[in-house]
């Protein structure tokens, strides 16, 4: 892996995400606090959480074997269940969740992103959600700072539409 230089530590790392997760043809996205950083909101990037199907989750798996921490493996903390692994790329913690749902009313139920958009990081297309669904996210995890730092960035028709049924969410 080339490493693109001075870029922060969690930019390189993503355009390393990226670039392979392209070239393989693994779908992913982008999620968690970093995609409001990847939408220009100041925001500490403590790690990359990353969302795919549970497939492409050990295919990533393959591609970044020398960086495994923890191996892609079905995970239940109790609250949450996926196709879980951990990665470090640029000495930057990487958390990827296949298939990723979550335990409500003694029910597992999807909790994956719906929305997708792409924006731009130095020249490269990344995929995340919309900032709005993950606005969604962070309320429904009670990380309210967090989502009222996201707020004034958001797009008012996006997250009436989020709420009011017309664009399907499954993060609420």
């Amino acid at each position: 892996m080339t490493l693109i230089n001075e870029l922060p530590p969690w930019q390189n790392a993503i355009e390393i995400i990226a670039s392979t997760c392209s070239a393989a043809q693994i779908n992913y996205k982008i999620v968690g606090g970093t995609v409001a950083a990847l939408y220009g909101i100041p925001t500490q990037i403590n790690d990359i959480d990353i969302e795919m199907l549970a497939k492409d989750a050990y295919r990533f798996q393959e591609f970044f074997a020398d960086n495994i921490i923890q191996p892609v493996t079905l995970n239940d903390n109790g609250e949450h269940r996926s196709h879980y692994g951990q990665f470090s790329i640029n000495g930057v913690a990487i958390d990827v969740m296949g298939d990723l749902h979550r335990l409500e009313n003694n029910l597992w139920v999807p909790t994956f992103s719906l929305t997708s958009a792409t924006v731009d990081l130095n020249g490269r297309p990344i995929h995340v959600p919309w900032l709005e669904e993950e606005i969604l996210a962070y309320i429904r995890r009670g990380k309210l700072e967090r989502a009222g730092k996201c707020l004034p960035y958001c797009n008012q028709s996006k997250l009436l539409a989020l709420l009011q049924g017309q664009q399907p969410t499954q993060v609420i």
